[in-house]
């Protein structure tokens, strides 16, 4: 891994991290890939695109080939969404919540001999250069929000039947890697920008 991102022959490779080392980032990861998510929206406010046509693939070619493991990946505009944990629900008790184990997973904290355990971080890695990627260009990255406000509010008002759909990048409640006592100084960049975002979309609270 280079500052430039991967070698071009990434695919040949495992990257790992010690277990320890991964649950320290991702507590990092987390709140702050949430905090960048915000300032997309308050860099998006008042812009206005319409959404790109899709382009048909030229004739004779039947689809593109795998991405290359160099390429830098797209940042991640939506919080993740809850889930219920359906096998815990019965009549007697409420469902348990979750997060999207295929996209924030989560790991015991580490003890013992397990603390040094590798982990593959393969995707830790494309997550930590997307982020780069995002806050080394926002203004990119809230071209891309406005395009995705436009395709949504196209869909809304048109008279095709509705289809479930994400109304918000961001999701009910608090973002992921929220924290009520600060443990690090991203905790309080995310309150920040949580709390601007919020202004943004449902005007400053005066009660």
């Amino acid at each position: 891994v280079t500052e430039r991102g991967l070698r071009a022959d990434a695919t040949a490779f495992i990257f790992t991290l010690p277990r320890h080392l991964y649950a320290a980032i991702m507590l990092i990861l987390r709140p702050a890939e949430s905090a960048v998510r915000r300032l997309i929206l308050i860099a998006a406010r008042g812009l206005s695109l319409k959404p790109r046509e899709p382009r048909p693939l030229p004739t004779g070619l039947a689809g593109f080939g795998e991405a290359s493991a160099s390429k830098i990946p797209s940042f991640n505009l939506f919080d993740p969404l809850k889930h219920f944990d359906i096998e815990a629900y019965d009549n007697n008790a409420l469902p348990r919540f979750g997060f999207d184990s295929s996209y924030e997973p989560e790991f015991d904290a580490p003890h013992g001999s397990d603390a040094d355990e590798p982990v593959n971080a393969t995707l830790l890695f494309a997550r930590l250069r997307a982020l780069r990627s995002a806050l080394n260009d926002l203004p990119k990255q809230a071209r891309r929000l406005a395009r995705w406000q436009a395709r949504r509010d196209l869909l809304l008002k048109s008279k095709a039947p509705f289809k479930p759909m994400r109304m918000s990048i961001f999701r009910p409640g608090l973002p992921p890697g929220w924290r009520q006592r600060s443990i690090h100084e991203v905790d309080d960049v995310l309150r920040e920008c949580h709390g601007l975002a919020r202004d943004l979309v449902n005007g400053p609270d005066t009660s």
